[in-house]
């Protein structure tokens, strides 16, 4: 493991690069809160050029990526390692077929650049109300898989992020992985508003998964991003909308109830009016795109 110091008009800090998971398993058990990881560094780098954190110790992770990286399908899930960038996940066939949302969601983030550095652990890991993997993730039941040196755990991706930018992470811990129950009956789809294309936080965001079955909304969730101190799985429009006929009254009924659902502030972005509204207004559209992607795929 090789260790140096650091020192820049920015930040000092000491700075680690663990060979393998267990070095790295060890420099967190022996640092902690003290210390912080760092990935793709998109979101990294600008905190510590607004002095907005301070760690004594900085954790390369780079040198684990082909162990904390990539995609499969294995035992009836959908595995992406912690450290597969925005690029890799939006490109991947399987993701494709089995999380539509969450490749729309990946395939929005930043700047191509930033797509190709950022990796899906790390926005994660930030708990923002605005993570845009988030609401896809919450959707398709996905679980965060969490280690530290004496063990390891999992915990849905609505119950990691607990507060705006905290999570349930321990300072010994890291996310090795995200895994997606496979379920090819599942349609599903994420969109967002934001004040311009690209490189911009998302001013609302809703992604809908729905079990398609002929003219019927079958077992289906709803999560709002942007519109409460979390991203949120709007548990009433998700039972509203789960075993209801397909017919633009019921979408017309849900997506109110998920308005009413999302409770917004008012800041630079949006007012909290305006973000109702685009609530309403997204979830009627996600709604029909998961109806219109799952009518395609049985023909």
């Amino acid at each position: 493991m090789k260790s140096f110091q650091y020192l820049a008009p920015i930040a000092s800090f000491d700075y680690i690069i663990p060979n393998n998971t267990n070095e790295l398993l060890d420099a967190l058990n022996e640092y902690g809160s003290r210390a912080r990881l760092i990935a793709g560094g998109t979101d990294l780098s600008i905190a510590l050029k607004q002095r907005s954190i301070n760690p004594d110790v900085l954790i390369d992770l780079n040198h684990l990526r082909p162990t904390l990286s990539g995609i499969t399908v294995t035992d009836g899930n959908l595995t992406i390692g912690a450290m597969t960038t925005y690029t890799e996940i939006e490109n991947d066939p399987a993701v494709q077929r089995y999380a539509r949302a969450l490749k729309e969601a990946a395939h929005q983030v930043g700047t191509c650049q930033i797509r190709n550095l950022g990796t899906i652990g790390g926005n994660l890991a930030n708990g923002s109300p605005a993570a845009d993997t988030a609401p896809p993730l919450i959707v398709l039941s996905a679980q965060v898989k969490l280690r530290a040196k004496h063990g390891e755990r999992s915990i849905s991706v609505e119950d990691f992020i607990k507060d705006v930018n905290k999570t349930t992470i321990r300072s010994d811990e890291i996310i090795t992985s995200i895994e997606i129950p496979l379920n090819r009956h599942v349609s599903s789809y994420w969109m967002r508003a934001a004040r311009r294309n690209e490189n911009v936080i998302s001013v609302v965001s809703v992604a809908v998964a729905s079990e398609i079955q002929e003219d019927t909304f079958g077992s289906s969730r709803i999560s709002l991003g942007a519109v409460a101190p979390t991203p949120i799985l709007a548990r009433e429009s998700s039972s509203k909308l789960t075993d209801n006929s397909i017919r633009p009254e019921t979408i017309e009924e849900v997506a109110r109830l998920a308005k009413e659902e999302s409770k917004p502030i008012t800041d630079l972005r949006a007012s909290a009016e305006y973000r109702k509204h685009l609530v309403y207004v997204l979830t009627k559209r996600s709604i029909n795109k998961t109806v219109d992607l799952a009518r395609t795929s049985e023909q």
